[in-house]
This record gives C-alpha cells, structure tokens and sequence, in this order.
C-alpha cells in the first residue's frame, strides 16, 4: 500500500515591526529544517525574510500574513500579505544606490513569484526536487 505524505505548513500573523523578518525566519526553519533540503529551507528563509521586510517597510497594514506549504509532490508555495491599501507597487531600482534589491534575490531564488492584481499578496514557488515528509 503506498504511504500518502500529508503537506507541510506553516501559517503565521505578524505585527508590522523590524523584528517580523526574524519571527517569520526562525517560523520557517522551526517548521522546515530536517524535512525539507536545506539548500531549499536557506532559500525559503531568504524569500520569506525579504517579502516580510518588504511588507514592514512598505505595507500600510497591520498584520502580515506568511503561508507556506511543502507538498508532497517536492514543491514549496508561499505568500506574504499585508493588509494594505490593495495595491502593490513593485519597482526595482536599476543601477547603484541602495534599495531595490529584495525583489531581485526573490526572482533569483524562486521558480516563480508574482502579486495578485488588486492585492497586497505577493505569492512564490520553489521547488525542491525531493518529496515533503
């Protein structure tokens, strides 16, 4: 009979402070390491940290909101989200000076990342080559 391993996941609220990029980091690898690889928990941890960070500096909310889940299949999806005004305006900044980029380590570390239209839900995918259990 072949075993059907459940998802693992993890569901978070954090106040709008400096210290939510540590909280939802140590969520993530309290709730990651030793199931998933840890190349993939090192790369959850930085994609997380940085969209949190984003949220604190940038989201008018008052909560954020982290959902990631570690499917059977090899695959981590997650989501930040501030409850913000509905709108996300993503700019990266080109050329030297500081800021801007957060966005490009998420690119360069996800599958896939986007925001959802009318939102202040940013959602990513990585993928982890081996099966969540």
């Amino acid at each position: 009979m072949e075993s059907r391993l459940a998802p693992i996941g993890l569901d978070l609220h954090l106040p709008p402070q400096l210290e939510a990029a540590s909280q939802a980091r140590a969520a993530v690898r309290d709730t990651f390491s030793g199931r998933l690889p840890a190349r993939t928990v090192e790369s959850l941890l930085t994609v997380v940290s940085e969209l949190v960070a984003n949220s604190v500096i940038h989201g008018p909310g008052k909560t954020i909101k982290v959902t990631v889940t570690a499917d059977r299949d090899g695959s981590v999806r997650g989501e930040v989200e501030d409850d913000g005004d509905g709108k996300v305006a993503i700019r990266e900044i080109e050329g030297e000076g500081p800021g801007g980029m957060g966005l490009r380590i998420v690119r360069a570390l996800t599958e896939r990342w986007g925001v959802y239209e009318g939102s202040t839900q940013v959602w990513f995918e990585l993928r982890t080559g081996s099966p969540a259990g």
